[in-house]
């Protein structure tokens, strides 16, 4: 049988997926409610993860080409036989400046995170660390068990701090990074990379040396930063650089800003 849809080519993102997904509904000429596979089956199609999959269904369910439905008798169904790209287009570029934003929070948040394990590791967090280093080293490339050996060293991380709000915030990074994990992983210089990365960053939590600890932290949040940047063909310093250009704020007439101020601060008419 032949599959719906072909393995995106690395690097393997959500915008890929999109237009893969757009492509296949156009080659079966799928028509309004028509099924698409479900979704383990064209992750497994795309070669992508399921977050990542998620991601992309999320902009096309937005952008009004299909419907996700959950329960018994769902799935993901067609709903529109005229496939627009314009709105598309628009919605994956929403989704990129999501992305961008959740990357660069993600520096502030997890080199707090850093610091703070830097100031309140002990042994045991230590040896934990270097085991979670350790199962990176034996993945041997495999990209799930990769991932999931990558997201127990920063789950260990956040458990150094010792403090149970940091943990948690820590979490809702790693969720919000999920669908950009397959870009991590390329080939087996990938997996020796990350673990020189976290080895170092291990060291310099253990000695307390923040400059260092500082450095080895900006080469790790690039590792991710650049393929993403790749991924879109932009470089780095167009999506992260301090002169980043940003969308202007939204217009405000001046008697919307003046309703928010007290009481005694508003211009009274007469």
């Amino acid at each position: 049988m032949t599959p719906f849809a072909e393995p995106v080519r690395t690097p393997r993102t959500f915008e890929s997926a999109i237009e893969e997904i757009l492509a296949a509904i156009a080659r079966a000429r799928l028509r309004r409610g028509d099924r698409l596979p479900m979704e383990g089956e064209l992750a497994q199609q795309l070669g992508i993860s399921k977050p990542t999959l998620r991601q992309a269904l999320r902009v096309l369910e937005r952008s009004g080409v299909i419907a996700v439905r959950p329960g018994k008798g769902g799935g993901i169904f067609v709903t529109s036989e005229l496939l627009p790209y314009d709105v598309v287009s628009a919605n994956v570029g929403l989704e990129t400046e999501n992305v961008i934003e959740i990357l660069r929070g993600r520096r502030i948040l997890e080199t707090a995170v850093a610091h703070e394990a830097c100031t309140e590791a002990v042994p045991a967090d230590i040896e934990e660390l270097q085991r979670t280093i350790g199962l990176l080293r034996e993945s041997g490339g495999e990209s799930q068990r990769f991932v999931r050996a990558d997201a127990m060293f920063h789950q260990a991380l956040a458990h150094t701090s010792h403090n149970r709000l940091l943990v948690e915030t820590m979490r809702q990074v790693a969720r919000q990074l999920a669908p950009l994990r397959d870009m991590l992983l390329r080939d087996v210089n990938d997996v020796d990379r990350m673990v020189d990365v976290h080895t170092r960053q291990l060291h310099a939590i253990r000695n307390r040396e923040r400059v260092d600890l500082d450095t080895v932290l900006d080469e790790h949040f690039r590792m991710l930063e650049d393929r993403f940047a790749e991924s879109l063909g932009q470089t780095w310093a167009a999506l992260f650089g301090a002169g980043r250009l940003r969308p202007a704020p939204p217009f405000e007439p001046a008697w919307q800003k003046l309703a928010r101020l007290p009481g005694d601060y508003r211009v009274r008419a007469g």
